[in-house]
């Protein structure tokens, strides 16, 4: 069984679109190139590009993006979330065209978030394979914010499964020396696990009760 882990509130807002909604082609270029390096670094990770607009009535189907190359109109797909893959060739790179969003001046951001791939999940996993995501997402972070500098820090905080409907609410046992820890599920499905540098050294099992629907790195800005 493959999870996919969502970072939701992983996401990084940078000023490239300051003051209008269009960027140079060789901007999206380096900062995609350094996002495939990344994927190829972390290979536990997924990490995405994504664009969005400010305003809140604005939705991801509302745009439409696209590279004015001289050779035509190259249009390029967002997903749900806004996320979105350049095509990297060298005369674009060469010629670098804008990249024009249907929207007014500075309405638009581009974010970056961060997926997780576990591999396959076990009933059964020590905590500190559980929380690698949060280390390699925080390395992750350092790289990124060279990219988008005047980004705000994130600190991870831990981990938020959902659990699918079931009959009984779904449980967490962290088995610790000192005794079992049980985090029982919310009237949701949610459980929250915190990220703990004592029980990384410790590293007990964690079991499961039931496989997740959804995990996900709950995270906050740095009061730094």
């Amino acid at each position: 069984m493959i999870v996919k882990l969502i970072l939701a509130a992983a996401l990084l807002s940078a000023s490239a679109f300051a003051e209008n909604a269009r960027l140079p082609y060789r901007r999206l270029y380096e900062v995609e190139k350094a996002q495939a390096e990344l994927n190829r670094t972390y290979t536990n990770l997924v990490v995405e590009l994504t664009l969005q607009s400010v305003l809140p009535n604005v939705q991801t189907s509302d745009l439409s993006v696209y590279i004015d190359a001289k050779a035509g109109k190259i249009p390029i797909i967002l997903g749900p979330s806004g996320d979105f893959t350049l095509p990297l060739q060298d005369d674009l790179l060469a010629e670098n065209p804008w990249v024009n969003v249907n929207q007014p001046k500075g309405t638009m951001k581009l974010d970056w978030k961060t997926g997780v791939l576990l591999g396959r999940l076990n009933h059964a996993v020590h905590f500190r394979r559980l929380m690698e995501p949060i280390g390699e997402s925080q390395q992750v972070q350092e790289k990124m914010l060279q990219l988008f500098p005047g980004s705000p820090r994130l600190v991870w905080a831990g981990l938020k499964f959902t659990f699918p409907s079931a009959q009984k609410k779904a449980v967490i046992t962290i088995h610790a020396k000192d005794g079992d820890r049980k985090l029982e599920a919310n009237e949701t499905g949610e459980i929250f696990l915190p990220f703990d540098p004592d029980l990384m050294q410790e590293d007990p099992e964690v079991t499961l009760s039931d496989f997740p629907g959804i995990v996900e790195i709950v995270s906050h800005k740095s009061a730094e």
